[in-house]
């Protein structure tokens, strides 16, 4: 039985529902993916923030020739969060 990893959520800087961030990546390009777990096929759905930020669906054999860094569980601690969201574990509010 696989174990979860601990996850961080991200909300909107403008309100909204929470987001279960189970991994960051940073490609080659630079480009920033705060993603879901991903599925049984192999796709994980997330905020991706490259030549524009938008949510999609994330084809993960795709990128991974071109992944530089991954954090996940304890690792998100560290990570800052999307342009204009902020970590729901940090809002001063």
């Amino acid at each position: 039985m696989k174990a979860l990893q601990k996850t961080r959520n991200i909300i909107d800087s403008k309100g909204g529902e929470p987001f279960a961030v189970h991994q960051h990546i940073i490609t080659k390009n630079y480009w920033e993916y705060y993603l879901e777990e991903t599925d049984s096929y192999g796709l994980s759905f997330g905020y991706v923030m490259g030549n524009e930020n938008e949510w999609g669906m994330v084809d993960m054999e795709e990128i991974k020739p071109y992944i530089i860094s991954r954090a996940s569980g304890a690792e998100l601690n560290d990570i800052m969060p999307p342009f204009a969201y902020y970590w729901e574990d940090e809002n001063d509010e």
